[in-house]
């Protein structure tokens, strides 16, 4: 068998992107909870933690997708992508290294060599787990703030302690608890058996060809969680890596068997064909096409969602104990109170434009003690706010009108509210005073 196609081989692939996927993903704020800012990165969109209905919506759909995930490939996750496997087979692989370079053996090597060895190893784990630790932090801090601190020796105490007390958990699992974690304590195993069903994909030994098996335990030698897949298919410790296959193929192919290895991933215990695309995939049933229909939806619903988020926000309401009043040149005055957010990660100059009867801005015009408003990042300004028209296309009482917030560098950030402008009736001195106005 071409070590190409082995399954070992395509796991230590995907292993290998998958975890410099992680590393390199709060580099790119691509899914990140800043903690200090109070902010969530969710591609290239930025969402404030007061917006919570769209962050959990994000989670919703995360912890959704790991169930369905579950649902089809079983336990293929930890066995291919988990981090703990991957430290954990790095940290042991690490070892078999060492003992190869020092020509460590049984009973037979030196004392300096063994302490040598355990002196590399203890390293190996040190930096491994500090790293660990370091990426996991920098989920929930800033990445390149943390590596400025650290280059200068002010990295916060608060932050030091977080990466020192995950990495010590780290390096206690690596030499401590390895395969054990994902057998007795791993949620996520555990959730295994609330969400699978007959038709998720299981690693199966074919029981109807028990007499080809020629009882050579390959499979039991190199199981990485040290069970017999031969008992049980549905055995917990299980977590689908592949290993056992490739060492059943690789015997029976030495000894010239014509048939394929013994052991294979099936879709439950009957196995369905794998003919064409989406079976291989594992949309074997309806069931299961249902649940992509609604996963499908349920994305774009969000991507909706969160495509339509403004990032400002525009409130104004009236004083209405004086609905108007009219100033020496016929003028109408509106008085409001203002409140304007800028919910982007960037400071800017924001206009404030009124528009009238089909989106005329010269029917109304806003005086505030400045326009444009300069906002800091996530700050929210409260003012007072006068809008005056001539009225010539208003109509007297209420009017609605647009008030709109405009980035003046950039016009696509920009967002607008309705507020209600008040007329007076006419037939009152000089034709525009009424029974709630003033003039000043």
């Amino acid at each position: 068998m071409s070590s190409l196609a082995t399954y070992k081989s395509r796991r230590r692939a995907t292993q290998l992107f998958s975890a410099l996927f992680i590393l390199v993903l709060p580099f790119f704020n691509i899914l990140r909870l800043d903690i200090p800012t109070l902010r969530f990165f969710f591609f290239r969109s930025t969402l404030w933690i007061d917006e919570f209905y769209i962050l959990f919506l994000v989670i919703m759909l995360v912890l959704w997708i790991i169930v369905i995930f579950s649902m089809l490939y079983g336990r293929v996750w930890c066995g291919w992508v988990c981090p703990q496997i991957v430290w954990t087979e790095l940290h042991d692989g690490f070892e078999r290294k060492m003992t190869r370079w020092l020509k460590i053996k049984p009973r037979a090597a030196s004392r300096g060599a063994r302490l040598l060895r355990l002196a590399a190893v203890l390293l190996f784990t040190a930096v491994l787990s500090l790293l660990v630790g370091f990426n996991l932090v920098a989920y929930f801090v800033d990445p390149y703030r943390m590596l400025a601190e650290i280059a200068a020796g002010q990295l916060g105490p608060i932050t030091a302690a977080c990466i020192l007390a995950i990495a010590l958990l780290v390096a206690a699992d690596i030499l401590f608890w390895r395969q054990k974690f994902c057998s007795r304590t791993c949620p996520y195993g555990m959730l295994q058996t609330v969400v699978t069903d007959s038709r998720t994909q299981i690693v199966r030994y074919q029981t109807e060809r028990d007499g080809e098996c020629i009882r050579c335990q390959a499979c039991v030698r190199d199981c990485l969680m040290g069970i017999d897949i031969r008992t049980s298919p549905y055995q917990t410790e299980c977590i689908h890596c592949g290993d056992c296959i490739d060492s059943c193929a690789a015997v029976l192919s030495r000894l010239k068997k014509p048939a394929a290895g013994l052991i294979s991933f099936s879709w439950g215990e009957n196995e369905v064909s794998r003919a064409t695309w989406y079976r291989k995939l594992g949309l074997v049933d309806a069931r299961r096409w249902v649940i992509l229909a609604i996963t499908v939806a349920y994305a774009a619903v969000l991507v909706g969602v969160i495509h339509a988020r403004q990032p400002l926000g525009l409130t104004a309401s009236g004083d209405r104990s004086t609905l108007y009043y009219l100033s020496p040149d016929k003028k109408v005055y509106n008085e409001y109170a203002l409140t304007i957010s800028n919910r982007s990660v960037a400071p800017g100059w924001f206009s404030l434009v009124c528009q009238g009867p089909a989106g005329h801005p010269e029917e109304c015009t806003v005086q505030v003690d400045s326009n444009p408003v300069f906002l800091e990042s996530r700050e929210v300004k409260n003012m007072k706010m006068k809008i005056y028209s001539s009225g010539s296309q208003l109509h007297p009482g209420p009017n609605r009108l647009q008030l709109k917030a405009v980035n003046r560098e950039d016009p696509e950030i920009q967002t607008q509210t309705e507020i209600v402008f008040f007329m007076p009736e006419p037939g009152a001195g000089n034709g525009l005073s009424g029974a709630m106005g003033t003039s000043r």
